[in-house]
């Protein structure tokens, strides 16, 4: 897409465009055209017959408003919120001006800190005067985006080259001086009328340039000079006090009439104003209009999607409940079928797993899952022992991995035969005399065995 910023001037006398591509990192001048008005001809149809081409999307307009008949005043606050010095800048100009501004447009600068304030320039302007710019460009549908103010809009589209020092605004039968530090205007003075011809513009220019820095107790500051008075021989008289800023390079590889520079220096701050009026009810329809179509389309995509969204969750959920239920009333099913003596359902899941490992422990028991259960470890124990040798059992522990028995026979020799008997079972895989000791009547011995079982199969 082509990006353009365009600059229009429109003075009694002619009008002047500037139009610049914006497609590159530096903006590049295509074209300046300049014809005298023609007072038969409406001033809208002569602006549209100098465009080369229709207004396209990515163009941005920007002209200005004379700094006659408009209040600028440099305002400080407390606190730097654009909205609430917006709000209070309209009740502290009405307190200082001595007219009514209740029908008055005002805008102001970008806030700056300055110690313990903020600090912004503030400029009113008679509503009539706006509609009456905008005029021309409404009756031709011209999206005029920036209608700034002069000097304000000439020093920001000039900020690439110029950032300190004092702006001669010599053009169109006006004299303004404006010094500029850090690119920002600290201070403005509007000299009155140029005669024509007038041999004494230099010593003017140089009497208000030295008042200007004085007055902001600042060095003589070098000057930039635009518009139709500036001549070469005028400049070669300013340069023998002052510094001259170079503007040379703003043309690019085209030779530009100092009378072009403030058209040029609208076209470059089209794209970020520093002051624009085009405000409140004078606001753009046409890029409100646009915005809230964008807005409306992005609306209804937004809603749409929302709503495919919920949809989609909604499907979703009464699916998985379906399912879960169809899940839910099988389990119960096999819950009923399993286990058919249980009346009360509240977990069956939990139910069916604590039934079976109840079942699971009862079958190691009795050895229905073909390990080594109580029954044949008992069992084993019963077939090793010594048949001509009485034992009593007072204690048969069993646990999975290990038995304990504790009991009474008539010597240590039985101990001994009894336990080397079971060492022969295959059900053990070792058997430990942890105790024996003989009573005190001499013919008894207690003795404890200590027997590790052996695994033979595996588990239910």
């Amino acid at each position: 897409m082509t990006k353009r910023r365009i600059g229009i001037e429109i003075t009694p006398q002619c009008l002047r465009m500037a139009i610049f591509d914006d497609n590159r990192d530096t903006p590049v001048l295509l074209r300046k055209i300049e014809q005298p008005v023609d007072p038969d001809q409406e001033l809208s149809e002569q602006i549209n017959a100098m465009l080369d081409a229709p207004a396209g999307f990515g163009d941005r307009f920007c002209t200005a408003l004379a700094s006659e008949g408009c209040f600028v005043r440099r305002l400080s606050f407390p606190f730097d919120d654009p909205r609430k010095i917006e709000a209070a800048a309209g009740m502290e100009l009405a307190a200082q001006l001595p007219i009514d501004i209740s029908d008055h447009i005002i805008a102001t600068t970008p806030v700056v800190a300055e110690q313990d304030t903020y600090a912004t320039m503030v400029a009113t302007v008679p509503a009539e005067k706006i509609a009456a710019a905008l005029t021309p460009f409404e009756a031709i549908k011209l999206p005029l985006h920036v209608l700034g103010l002069s000097p304000f809009t000439e020093v920001n589209g000039l900020g690439n080259w110029f950032k300190q020092g004092i702006l001669v605004r010599a053009h169109d039968g006006q004299l303004t001086l404006s010094l500029v530090q850090q690119g920002r205007v600290l201070s403005h003075e509007n000299c009155g009328m140029i005669a024509e011809g007038e041999a004494t513009l230099g010593d003017r220019i140089l009497r208000e340039a030295a008042l200007l820095c004085r007055s902001e107790r600042l060095e003589p500051q070098p000057l930039c000079l635009i518009g139709s008075h500036i001549t070469t021989t005028l400049t070669t008289e300013l340069a023998e006090q002052f510094e001259i800023i170079d503007l040379s390079a703003l043309g690019g590889e085209q030779s530009l009439d100092n009378a072009f520079l403030p058209v040029c220096a609208m076209a470059l701050a089209a794209e970020k104003p520093v002051i624009n009026f085009r405000r409140g009810r004078f606001t753009l329809k046409s890029e409100w209009a646009s915005l809230k179509k964008h807005f409306y389309i992005g609306g209804t995509l937004l809603l749409a999607t929302i709503a495919i969204l919920v949809g989609t969750a909604l499907h979703s959920y009464q699916f998985k409940t379906g399912v879960a239920e169809k899940y839910r009333k099988q389990i119960n099913q096999v819950f009923r079928e399993t286990l058919p003596g249980q009346t009360a359902i509240v977990d069956p899941v939990k139910q069916l797993e604590a039934e079976l490992n109840r079942l699971r422990e009862t079958g190691q028991l009795v050895g229905l899952d073909k390990s080594i259960s109580a029954l044949s470890v008992l069992r084993d124990f019963s077939l090793h022992t010594p048949k001509d040798i009485s034992v009593d059992i007072k204690n048969f522990n069993y646990e999975p991995e290990a038995l304990t028995v504790e009991g009474i026979t008539k010597s240590f020799d039985s101990v001994n035969r009894l336990a080397s008997e079971l060492r022969k079972s295959p059900s053990f895989s070792a058997v430990r005399i942890a105790d024996a000791k003989m009573g005190l009547e001499g013919n008894k011995v207690t003795f404890r065995l200590q027997i590790t079982i052996g695994h033979q199969g595996g588990a239910l």
